[in-house]
């Protein structure tokens, strides 16, 4: 019993002994500031070379209404080689006025097997406020905002952006609207050097005197064929028949002028007989392919201008009439 009383006596003394040879510190810059203001708040440990010591990982909140606002890095002052000196600034704040008190900061010390713990001694300070003299200066009640003139230089911006989106959203519908009528973005109008009906006459003669039907070679047949009378009704009309379906161009022609039943009956048999030998292999007979051509010269010498339709688009109907 004695034994371990003397071994708890021994351990108390070293202990002691130890935590004698390293001292902790907190103190302030200053223990009176203004509300708002940041003061520095310094730890400081003195020990020899031997102690382990670290510095405490503080909160943001030393205590009530105070805040740590920045962690500095620790300095390192050596003393005759042996004591060694380190300290750590804070940089604290605070915006309640009156009296504050930071608490003991608590340091773990380690040395060997012994573990001891080493407190700083508490801090007070005082957060005072910015004194009004009420006496001299009169207190006014907040004004309200002023009234800015309107100018249109501040919304000429957003101006100019609100009708940038406003043409690319027109542009892309008319782009979205040209794609599925299957016509081109921009119409280019190219004029013959001669009569659309000119052209296609002297075309009909030339497939004329291929004999492709004749030839076995049905299908290319009605193909220039439908491709001539393609060509004259879009130069002739003004419409993009080479980029439409067969309905679609005698949808189109149904409103021309010049342009009557008979004729629609004539192309739209020419057409459908074309489609049947292109898309569904139809093999016509000998007097079907002769009588398609026969209806292609026919429908371009009726649906030609005439001496009334030339005149009536002369600028004076004196200078005489044309015979085409």
């Amino acid at each position: 019993m004695r034994k371990i009383f003397f071994v708890v006596i021994l351990l108390f003394v070293s202990l002691l002994s130890f935590s004698q040879m390293v001292t902790v510190e907190a103190k302030l810059d200053s223990n009176m500031f203004l509300i708002g203001d940041q003061v520095k708040l310094h730890l400081i440990i003195t020990k020899d070379n031997k102690s382990k010591i670290n510095f405490p990982i503080l909160p943001d909140s030393l205590a009530q209404s105070v805040e740590i606002v920045d962690r500095l890095k620790p300095d390192t002052i050596f003393k005759d080689n042996k004591i060694v000196k380190l300290n750590q600034t804070f940089l604290i704040t605070s915006f309640d006025s009156g009296t504050h008190t930071i608490p003991k900061i608590a340091f773990e010390l380690l040395h060997d097997s012994l573990t001891d713990t080493i407190f700083t001694d508490s801090l007070l300070f005082t957060v005072n406020t910015l004194k009004v003299d009420t006496a001299s200066k009169k207190i006014y009640d907040i004004k309200v905002p002023f009234d800015e003139p309107f100018s249109i230089k501040e919304i000429i911006e957003y101006l100019l952006w609100g009708l940038l989106i406003l043409a690319v959203i027109i542009l892309g519908i008319y782009i979205y609207y040209k794609l599925k009528k299957k016509e081109p973005l921009i119409k280019v109008s190219h004029k013959p050097s001669e009569p659309p009906h000119v052209i296609a006459l002297k075309e009909l003669d030339a497939l004329k005197e291929k004999k492709l039907w004749q030839n076995n070679h049905i299908k290319k047949f009605h193909t220039e064929l439908t491709d001539i009378l393609r060509n004259y009704v879009e130069n002739k009309f003004d419409i993009q028949a080479k980029e439409m379906t067969s309905y679609e161009v005698i949808e189109k022609l149904n409103n021309e002028k010049y342009v009557t039943e008979e004729n629609i009956l004539i192309l739209r048999k020419i057409l459908t007989l074309a489609d049947f030998v292109k898309f569904a292999k139809m093999q016509p007979l000998p007097d079907e392919n002769d009588s398609s051509l026969k209806m292609g010269y026919l429908f371009v010498n009726q649906t030609k201008p005439n001496d009334i339709e030339i005149n009536n688009n002369l600028p004076n109907n004196d200078q005489g009439g044309l015979n085409v």
